[in-house]
């Protein structure tokens, strides 16, 4: 399945889905398939618009035609003027509406990678061993260890042979409750007493170009404000923790170094639910979330897109249920805390 010509596209970002055509529309899932129509048929793509993730029309449609003004108010994305052979039916494709192309997923060569997230010295050395490199350290977790055992730990990391991981800024910096604290958690928070703490434990980091993760940014005006208040010189990268980071990711990419999407806080905010209380329905102890699952394969894909490094935070069980739906949304790189590493090791092992 090779790439196809550009086609006219009324849409942006990149989609991905089950490809079906008319015959299939009853097997659609919910969001997770691109329908396949001859000509634009506009009232049948507005149906299935809630199952969609976006159509594709063998017929062009050009901009001056009278047809393309339907199009553009489809709340789906449209790539018009693309054939698409029978072997593709069935088939999960992605459909590029920014180069307006479609493709096969890529190929992916080898096991998912799995990064360790320790919150102290004891955990690095336990199971650094058994990590494929190093997830953003908490700025809470430095601040918790001895001078002494923040020295031991970036000489650790440092001799490692991996790369030396981020340093995620607080995220509850402050000692107030986490409810009062809720919407000004993070990079919200730029008191200056914060900003200096953080810097000096960036400043012990044996390197002069850290990489610095934002907590809790839903909009660019908060990246920008972030930099004026540090006014360092850091590589920044961004923790996808809303829905409105994930949805708005788009916007949020620009001179991105690592995108590190936090999957336990997303789904607590996209699902209105306190994740400290158990409900199996809106919270399952096996996989993602399906509204979670979306929002995350969409932030991955448009790091992917932009050849952003990218880890994807997950406190679950490893379970051959949820390595089969992380394979399905494309995702390669996990990051977990660092006692579940034995664990993915043995899964990934049964599976090979």
């Amino acid at each position: 399945m090779g790439e196809r010509a550009a086609g006219i596209a009324y849409g942006f970002g990149r989609h991905r889905g089950l490809l079906v055509d008319r015959t299939g529309i009853d097997d659609i899932v919910y969001g997770r398939a691109i329908v396949y129509l001859e000509k634009p048929d506009v009232d049948l793509i507005r149906t299935l618009a809630p199952r969609l993730s976006g159509a594709v029309v063998e017929e062009p449609v050009t901009p001056y035609a009278p047809e393309a003004r339907a199009l553009w108010a489809l709340p789906v994305p449209v790539l018009t003027g693309i054939a698409v052979d029978d072997s593709w039916l069935g088939q999960d494709i992605v459909v590029d509406f920014d180069s307006a192309t479609t493709a096969p997923p890529a190929a992916h060569n080898g096991d998912l990678r799995v990064f360790a997230e320790v919150t102290d010295l004891a955990e690095a050395r336990d199971y650094g061993g058994l990590a494929d490199g190093w997830s953003p350290l908490r700025a809470e977790d430095l601040r918790a260890m001895s001078p002494d055992d923040r020295a031991d730990l970036w000489e650790l990391l440092a001799l490692s042979g991996r790369r030396l991981p981020a340093i995620r800024y607080f995220d509850q910096p402050g000692a107030a409750a986490p409810a009062a604290a809720f919407g000004r958690r993070g990079v919200r928070d730029l008191r200056p007493e914060t900003v200096r703490s953080f810097r000096t434990l960036v400043a012990e980091a044996p390197t002069d170009d850290p990489v610095v993760i934002l907590p809790m940014v839903s909009l660019p005006s908060e990246v920008d404000a972030f930099r004026m208040a540090a006014a360092s010189h850091w590589r920044l990268g961004l923790d996808v923790a809303t829905p409105a980071a994930a949805l708005g990711i788009a916007d949020l990419l620009d001179d991105c170094h690592l995108l590190h999407v936090s999957t336990g806080d997303l789904a607590q905010h996209t699902l209105v639910w306190d994740r400290t209380v158990r409900n199996d329905a809106l919270l399952p102890p096996d996989r993602l979330p399906r509204v979670v699952a979306q929002l995350t394969e969409w932030s991955v894909s448009m790091a992917v897109a932009r050849s952003i490094p990218y880890r994807v935070s997950l406190d679950l069980r490893p379970t051959p249920t949820l390595h089969e739906q992380l394979t399905a949304l494309g995702i390669r790189e996990l990051s977990c805390p660092a006692p579940l590493l034995p664990h993915w090791h043995r899964l990934l092992d049964t599976l090979r």
